[in-house]
């Protein structure tokens, strides 16, 4: 409760302190289950800390601030199919909340475009792993991976509407400038091909591919199974 009042009051400060604490405390650490066995773990306070940050669209420092910290991203984002749901959800949540980032950025004009560019590389080396939790045994992570991809898609859209951003002519004699930082990834068809492989992967190890297969439909995607 504490750290959220923090974030809520002082967004900026808390992006920057976030940062700091992660870099020291966000990496994994073994811990055992119920029955003795070792299991890797994230640190999930952490992670749920960077996503109300990242929620918070009304404080641009704060969103340059984690954008520009890319390997606390990634750290944040890391072995999401290592560990159980309770990890799993917040990473999830985590990479929903990049996705849902990247149209208010984007309004920002110039500015926001590197900071676009930042948050979509995230979600494009995330997005495997996100594919692969449609087939989760959670349902709760089933529905959060399918809801991920959703605005992935989404923020694709938006940053193939704005990737071309024309800035007024200096004294009317300088040629409009082109921005061309921001990814150019089709994100339908890079989640085609994830959603491919999973299917293909499934069937190759005898896994039934029901959830892929109703997550393609959900997306409005297409999967290629050729018969064998």
């Amino acid at each position: 409760v504490a750290l959220c009042n923090v974030v809520s009051a002082s967004p900026a400060k808390a992006a920057t302190a976030v940062v700091l604490q992660a870099e020291k405390e966000l990496k994994p650490w073994i811990a055992k289950d119920d029955l003795g066995q070792k299991m890797w773990r994230i640190n999930q306070r952490i992670v749920k800390v960077i996503v109300e940050l990242m929620r918070n669209h009304e404080t641009p420092e704060s969103l340059v601030i984690l954008a520009s910290a890319s390997d606390v991203l990634l750290r944040a984002t890391d072995g999401m199919l290592v560990d159980g749901e309770a990890c799993t959800l917040p990473q999830l949540e985590l990479l929903e909340a990049t996705a849902r980032a990247v149209q208010p950025v984007l309004e920002w004009g110039e500015s926001g475009v590197m900071v676009a560019d930042g948050l979509s590389n995230l979600l494009k080396c995330r997005l495997p792993a996100t594919v692969r939790c449609v087939s989760h045994p959670s349902a709760h992570v089933r529905a959060l991976s399918r809801s991920v991809l959703g605005a992935m898609l989404h923020a694709g859209s938006s940053i193939n509407s704005d990737r071309k951003i024309t800035l007024p002519a200096m004294n009317g004699s300088a040629p409009p400038y082109e921005c061309t930082n921001v990814s150019n990834t089709d994100w339908q068809a890079d989640i085609e091909k994830c959603l491919t492989w999973e299917a293909h992967s499934r069937l190759a190890t005898g896994l039934p591919i029901q959830f892929v297969d109703n997550a393609a439909k959900e997306l409005g995607c297409t999967i290629s199974i050729e018969a064998s």
